[in-house]
């Protein structure tokens, strides 16, 4: 992750999600973060509670977040965190970084896509369609000898499988450009 000091390592997809839930529901515990989580970015990003309590501090450390403890009377001290302008700061680099090639993370841009910039948002899109038409051409470039029979007709069944998300994930993404032209006009 970036440091004020050091600006050399991006935020991993977990540090910009802990981030980004930060950034839309203000100060929350871990366990409010991991309750939020799986009401909301679950299908994309699912940390085990240990990943999300352990990346909390180092959010705190590098100026990120800030943690505050909240006293309770039967329970430990519950720690709170809240985003701080670095930490938003170091969130809307991440949003708009056109590196969006790991698949989890362009969904969890998308998911997001309230707190990123609208332009740097289409362009994820559009490369996220680009690289969808490219893979399906490779496939469709695939022509087994015989689909009917014989070992050629299990790598079709696949092959197949394979043209048919990329084709409807093309389509999604056309759709998804769309909805997001109209929202700017």
């Amino acid at each position: 992750m970036r440091t004020s000091s050091q600006r050399t390592k991006t935020l991993t997809i977990t540090e910009a999600a802990v981030l980004s839930l930060l950034a839309i529901e203000g100060e929350s515990s871990g366990y409010d973060l991991l309750r939020q989580a799986r009401k909301s970015v679950a299908n994309i990003w699912a940390p085990a509670k240990t990943q999300l309590y352990a990346v909390l501090p180092r959010l705190v450390a590098a100026g990120l977040a800030t943690q505050r403890a909240v006293v309770q009377e039967r329970r430990p001290d519950k720690q709170l965190y809240r985003i701080t302008p670095g930490g938003r700061a170091e969130l809307q680099r991440w949003l708009d970084d056109p590196d969006d090639t790991d698949k989890s993370a362009f969904f969890l841009r998308l998911f997001v896509g309230g707190l990123a910039d609208h332009d740097s948002l289409v362009g994820h899109v559009e490369r996220f369609r680009e690289r969808d038409a490219t893979e399906l051409e490779r496939l469709r470039a695939i022509v087994p000898t015989n689909t009917r029979t014989g070992h050629d007709a299990y790598h079709w069944f696949l092959l197949e499988l394979g043209i048919e998300e990329y084709e409807q994930r093309i389509r999604w993404a056309g759709r998804v450009l769309v909805s997001l032209r109209e929202l700017a006009a």
